[in-house]
């Protein structure tokens, strides 16, 4: 039986999501599956409940940060499972993993069979200096020339890696999330028009352009909530601005709350390609979505949302949002149909497979290399450049804006 191992250090959020869906719907169809995982203060306690009892699992000791004598550890744990295991294929998720996963297969001759998503490029953080950027950027480079496949999970995450880690193969498989699970938008008797996002209280997720729009709009008949927990002098923050934040909450009840807003608003400072984002898609809500990777990727502008690139233009859009009840339907239902379409975890377990070079059939006993990418094309789109995917993946069409706001676009602030 094919033996497909996955191996990630960043075990928590999106993350959790998608590596789980992605060894349950492997096992699902027959395929020897593994899990090799780091434990992260966000990383649910009951792992297992989240996984088919037919994955196996392996707890290694990875930690985010740089430790040389840890990383050294790691890298012994990683070799030595490799060589148990023997598997068919590596999949490789998050910075610390595909580094220390490419490192460990080079010398063991298998890595024509590695993929590595780095699942948000680090390089792209926005909360580290510029120095540290650059050594981001210098430990992809390195670990790309250890070989393997890099899997962008987003048409932007793709044109960043040609750009600037310039791997020998390259591909893109777009997230997923389990869509029969996520809620359509539930209708209300009330007049109130609610506003809210998902995701980790932190950096990335800009929660202080959260509080600020919260701040600007806030009047009768409009509310804002923030679902989700995190950093606490930022959920003051939030707070003191009118926000109601949940907390930490289980899966299924963060997916009621999503369903019972009017108007998603993401204020990420980078993003790889945000679950969140698909879900408030699926479920039917019209999504406000600053202009950075994943997010353009995800949300069609002025068809299913608006992509934005400053504060001053995200406040106009959804003030037309909340202003034009008929505007959201319509953004709504489009979204839901596009996202139901396109980010089911059939077409991305479908996808993983043909980069694999497998079948759906298990018994196949080694795969052939993944075939070399061409270099992505790109066609202008209201003056952004946006990536031409492969013909594989759904391209979602263009739609010309003639109700966004006549806001002038501004380097964004957000970011």
């Amino acid at each position: 039986m094919c033996v497909i191992l996955h191996v990630t250090e960043a075990f928590g959020g999106g993350v959790f999501a998608s590596v789980t869906q992605t060894c349950n719907g492997l096992a699902e169809l027959g395929f020897n599956v593994h899990l090799a995982y780091s434990e992260r203060p966000e990383t649910p306690q009951q792992i297992r409940e989240h996984l088919d009892p037919r994955v196996t699992l392996h707890r290694l000791q990875m930690t985010r940060s740089m430790n040389p004598i840890r990383d050294l550890r790691s890298l012994v744990d990683v070799v030595r499972l490799l060589r148990r295991l023997r598997p068919d294929v590596v999949h490789l998720h998050s910075s610390k993993a595909g580094f220390l996963g490419r490192l460990a297969a080079f010398p063991l001759g298998i890595r024509e069979r590695v993929f590595y998503s780095p699942r948000g490029l680090a390089f792209l953080r926005q909360d580290t200096s510029p120095v540290m950027r650059r050594w981001f950027r210098v430990f992809e480079r390195v670990g790309a020339s250890f070989g393997g496949t890099l899997v962008a999970c987003s048409a932007s995450e793709l044109e960043q890696v040609q750009a600037q880690i310039r791997p020998r193969r390259a591909t893109m498989v777009e997230n997923a999330v389990d869509t029969a699970a996520v809620r359509p938008r539930q209708a209300r008797a009330d007049a109130t028009c609610r506003i809210g996002t998902l995701g980790r209280i932190g950096p990335q997720k800009d929660p202080a352009a959260f509080a600020s729009l919260a701040e600007e709009l806030a009047g009768p008949g409009v509310s804002f909530t923030w679902i989700g927990g995190g950093d606490a002098e930022a959920s003051g923050t939030l707070k003191r601005a009118g926000v109601t934040v949940t907390g930490w909450v289980a899966r299924e009840r963060a997916l009621e709350h999503l369903a019972d807003l009017d108007i998603y608003v993401q204020t990420s400072r980078w993003e790889g390609m945000p679950l969140a984002v698909i879900e408030a898609q699926v479920a039917g809500l019209p999504a406000v979505v600053t202009d950075v990777a994943g997010n353009r990727d995800v949300v069609v502008d002025g068809a299913t949302g608006f992509v934005i690139g400053s504060r001053p233009e995200m406040a106009a859009c959804v003030l037309r949002l909340v202003a034009d009840p008929e505007m959201r339907r319509r953004m709504g239902a489009e979204a839901r149909r596009q996202a139901l379409a396109r980010f089911s975890v059939d077409r991305m377990i479908r996808e993983l497979l043909a980069a694999y070079g497998l079948s759906r059939e298990p018994g196949i006993p080694r795969p052939a290399a993944a075939p070399q990418q061409e270099w992505p094309r790109y066609i202008p789109a209201h003056g952004r450049q946006v990536a031409k995917a492969p013909p594989t993946v759904p391209v979602a069409i263009e739609v010309p804006i003639s109700e966004r706001p006549a806001t002038a676009r501004q380097p964004s602030q957000s970011r």
